[in-house]
């Protein structure tokens, strides 16, 4: 089987196609057709631009799932930069998905600031963890040093920098972890007693918040002097500021602040693409988000990523006029439903979906089961080809 290469520095995933996958495409749609079809890079760069693609792009939010569909062992997918992008950049080529490699997980901040995380080397364990929290009093907070990215990479960042490299000679674009602030700051202390410093001790809560965007900003700095501009996807998203957590009254003193400083750094660089992902229940917290779009008065395009609790329809409502809409299949489904099963719910999201004026990517409402069955994404590619298809 052959496999073409085609790489593109304006797009922000993957560019890795099988060129059998026209051949795929016509035997379950019955498509006769002999049109020419875009490549992963020219469908996303279509997006990017305001122009239909030739079908809705996937984007399936795959991480540890790679590493289960090669062999590699989950801690060593987190712990080793090149077996991270190895592992991924296989699974992009198996199943021809607009997705580039990236590194991330919810509990970065902690090890950055001087904490201990462990590796998911255990069965049942599905990411990084934190096992010492470097604030554990008020006291801390004053004392918190904020990482010098010039000096040394910290904690998982050199990991992140090691697959940032790869791509980057792959001519893909650096997917790089810069938020969120509100779930960062929530893991640097214990979460519990960070939720109640809230309301106890709001004045330090607001002062390690701070430190906590200075440290993305000066990640920002550092990716984007080495990689440029133009080659860097941001990635900001966290479930601790979801209305599961904390009320959106404490959303808007606690988390849009910080959130607004590192994005208006985003802008100050020329970075011209976003992802986001407001993880869990964040329906009440979407007038900030909207806020955070006007009152930045950015050029760039956000990519949003909501949880499963937010629709479709009302994403498209609060974002579609300017920005990518992305989503939202529940991710249990993928372990729970049957591919004829999911093949309906993808084909009832790229329904709705490809209402939106500034475009739609099918994916998950998070990251991809690590032990769902290749079968269930070939799901979403199939639902795509098949039902996808932009007149």
């Amino acid at each position: 089987m052959k496999i073409l290469l085609y790489t593109c520095l304006n797009c922000y995933f993957s560019v890795y196609i099988y060129d059998l996958s026209y051949i795929f495409y016509k035997n379950i749609t019955g498509d006769n057709t002999t049109a020419r079809r875009m490549t992963s890079s020219e469908r996303m760069a279509a997006l990017i631009s305001g122009q239909k693609p030739d079908r809705v792009p996937v984007v399936p939010f795959v991480e540890g799932y790679s590493s289960n569909i090669t062999g590699i062992s989950l801690g060593d997918f987190y712990a080793d930069g090149d077996k991270c992008f190895e592992a991924q950049f296989a699974s992009m080529r198996l199943h021809g998905y607009e997705q580039t490699p990236m590194y991330g997980y919810a509990s970065c901040g902690a090890w950055e600031f001087g904490g201990k995380i462990e590796f998911p080397y255990r069965k049942g364990q599905g990411a990084p963890y934190v096992t010492e929290h470097p604030v554990k009093t008020i006291e801390d907070i004053e004392k918190l040093e904020v990482p010098d990215f010039e000096k040394e990479l910290p904690g998982a960042y050199k990991i992140a920098d090691r697959v940032a490299a790869r791509c980057f000679e792959l001519g893909m674009p650096v997917t790089v972890q810069t938020g969120s602030n509100f779930t960062a700051a929530s893991v640097v202390a214990d979460t519990s007693e960070f939720l109640t410093w809230l309301i106890m001790e709001p004045k330090a809560v607001h002062l390690l918040l701070d430190k906590v965007s200075d440290m993305f900003i000066n990640a920002l700095d550092y990716f984007a002097n080495k990689y440029g501009s133009e080659s860097l996807l941001p990635f900001d998203g966290g479930p601790s500021e979801s209305n599961n957590m904390i009320p959106p009254q404490m959303f808007e003193e606690f988390a849009y602040p910080y959130m607004k400083k590192v994005h208006t750094h985003v802008k100050e660089l020329g970075i011209n693409a976003m992802l986001m992902h407001p993880c869990a229940d964040q329906n009440q917290n979407i007038p900030y988000y909207r806020k955070l779009r006007e009152e930045l008065n950015w050029s760039g395009k956000y990519f949003w990523l909501f949880g499963p609790e937010t629709s479709i329809k009302e994403q498209i409502k609060a974002f579609g006029e300017h920005d990518v809409i992305c989503g939202n299949i529940n991710p249990t489904l993928f372990l729970t439903s049957s591919y004829e099963e999911l093949l309906e719910i993808c084909r009832q999201n790229i329904e709705e979906g490809m209402k939106s004026p500034s475009g739609y990517i099918l994916s998950p409402g998070c990251e991809f089961p690590v032990n769902a069955p290749p079968v269930k994404l070939m799901a979403m590619i199939d639902a795509a080809e098949k039902y996808g298809r932009y007149e």
